[in-house]
């Protein structure tokens, strides 16, 4: 079960149990199920009863939360989705979940390594990649294609990138 976090608890809306989830640009108003998960714990699905633009959040009602109190106990939590629940990203855009374990090669045909992990930067993203010289951080910059087709990832590194 892969699951793509799409955003944040960050606050209460109203008395009736209502969260305010931050991070999404809309695929809230398209799901029937999401994954909440406090730190230090597995999301756990439950079926999603109503989910609303309001402001610059989303309110959003989910099964087994039905007042403010309860739903205290989920703010800060994060919010998922089934990646089969999500369709596609649009152009130019990706899940990081179709990410990881991607190879990733430069356009020489060296090969790089493959993705471990993803870092929000809160500007360009950053692929993590382990490969043959060690942990490399990869900004998803102009001079990085992903080729779905192909199942992999090419960089053109602009000089020093990938110097140790």
């Amino acid at each position: 079960m892969a699951l793509v976090r799409i955003g944040r608890i960050v606050r209460l809306v109203g008395l009736e149990g209502l969260l305010g989830v931050a991070g999404t640009e809309g695929a809230l108003g398209t799901l029937r199920r999401v994954a909440l998960g406090r730190p230090g714990e597995a999301p756990t699905l439950r079926r999603l009863l109503e989910a609303r633009p309001q402001g610059r959040l989303w309110a959003v009602r989910v099964e087994g939360i039905s007042d403010r109190t309860a739903a205290e106990s989920w703010l800060s939590a994060e919010v998922w989705a089934l990646r089969e629940d999500l369709g596609e990203a649009g152009e130019g855009k990706y899940f990081w979940a179709d990410l990881e374990g991607l190879p990733v090669v430069t356009t020489a045909g060296e090969e790089v390594g493959r993705v471990t992990g993803l870092v929000e930067t809160g500007g360009v993203d950053v692929l993590v990649v382990d490969g043959p010289r060690g942990e490399r951080l990869l900004p998803l910059a102009p001079y990085v294609e992903v080729d779905r087709v192909a199942g992999r990832i090419v960089v053109n590194p602009p000089e020093g990138l990938l110097d140790p």
